[in-house]
């Protein structure tokens, strides 16, 4: 059972493993500087953002929940794949004004 809205104590799980080859490869395209671990980090949040936003998960509770719990769970395979890769300043411009996780993965790390 998907759980929806506010006051559910059951969230929607995001899946790290569908965008994580694509921000990471993505990464090894971008010139500019190297990538921090909370640059790394702060993509992997944005996209959990705008992935439960689009489940129409709005509860900032849940939200953060989502995100430390992705953080932990994916924690090595996502920073390590990703801390060091090239990116640019208008890359991280991009996630932080995206409207969803698709404009991220296809538009912003591309």
């Amino acid at each position: 059972m998907v759980a929806r809205g506010r006051g559910s104590s059951t969230l929607p799980r995001v899946s790290p493993s569908r965008f994580a080859p694509l921000v990471l490869i993505s990464l090894l395209a971008f010139g500019c500087r190297y990538a921090t671990e909370k640059d790394c980090e702060h993509i992997i949040d944005r996209i959990v953002e705008l992935e439960l936003k689009e489940q129409g998960i709005t509860n900032p509770d849940l939200i953060e929940q989502r995100k430390a719990e992705t953080r932990r769970k994916k924690r090595d395979e996502l920073i390590t794949g990703c801390v060091g890769k090239r990116i640019t300043d208008a890359a991280m411009t991009c996630i932080d004004n995206a409207s969803s996780s698709k404009d991220i993965t296809q538009r912003c790390l591309r």
